[in-house]
């Protein structure tokens, strides 16, 4: 786990000098309408972020300070503003990451890696949906629980629970926009649905866990 974090602290570390190599004109036209001479800004799940443009680093707002933003966020909002492609839009319909079109489907390498934290909504599934509300979701009639969450002010990612019965444990599932692929990488949508469990888990007073990204 050491020389798995050290690996993303050097990721991260080479990313804003990354960052500076693109078009920022193109990234304001594109995603960031709310800017300055200093900073381009970008709201994630519910938090303003900002963007140093001479610098190419990522804070976001914690009421009357600025933190530096961690792998998992920062990555996505690198990986938006840099490599969304152009004419990105939403297609309106939703699916599982491992069904998303374009990508290989068959085994699911993040299978079962949100069974931990369907039990803890299980448990109390209002704090879960408390939790999504936090977020700017909008509850949808559909299913037992159900969420469309803005990930990005344009780009919402759809949250879904069911509880257990006798016969099957509960679920929690991310349904993306089948699109989604043109915003971010299918990597990069690991990372951005690791990050909402995140903000969930720390929202419903949870133990955050702190691992790469799972679909």
């Amino acid at each position: 786990m050491d020389m798995a974090q050290s690996n993303y602290d050097k990721t991260l570390a080479r990313m804003p000098g990354e960052f500076l190599k693109y078009d920022q004109q193109r990234m304001i036209r594109m995603f960031c309408h709310d800017y300055d001479a200093e900073f381009l800004y970008l709201r994630l799940l519910d938090r303003c972020y900002r963007i140093s443009r001479r610098l190419g680093t990522i804070e976001w707002e914690d009421e009357s300070s600025w933190k530096p933003a961690g792998f998992l966020e920062a990555m996505t909002i690198y990986d938006l503003l840099c490599c969304a492609k152009d004419g990105a839009a939403l297609s309106g319909r939703y699916s599982q990451a491992e069904h998303l079109p374009g990508t290989m489907h068959g085994a699911n390498p993040a299978k079962g890696a949100f069974d931990d934290f369907a039990a803890s909504c299980d448990e109390d599934p209002e704090k879960l949906k408390k939790a999504c509300l936090a977020l700017g979701g909008v509850e949808l009639p559909m299913g037992e629980l159900s969420f469309q969450v803005p990930l990005f002010d344009f780009l919402p990612v759809m949250v879904q629970f069911w509880s257990s019965d006798d016969e099957f444990p509960a679920v929690f599932k991310l349904m993306w926009d089948e699109n989604v692929l043109q915003f971010l990488r299918f990597e990069t949508v690991c990372y951005a649905a690791r990050f909402l469990v995140n903000r969930l888990q720390a929202l419903m007073g949870l133990t955050v866990e702190e691992a790469e990204g799972h679909m």
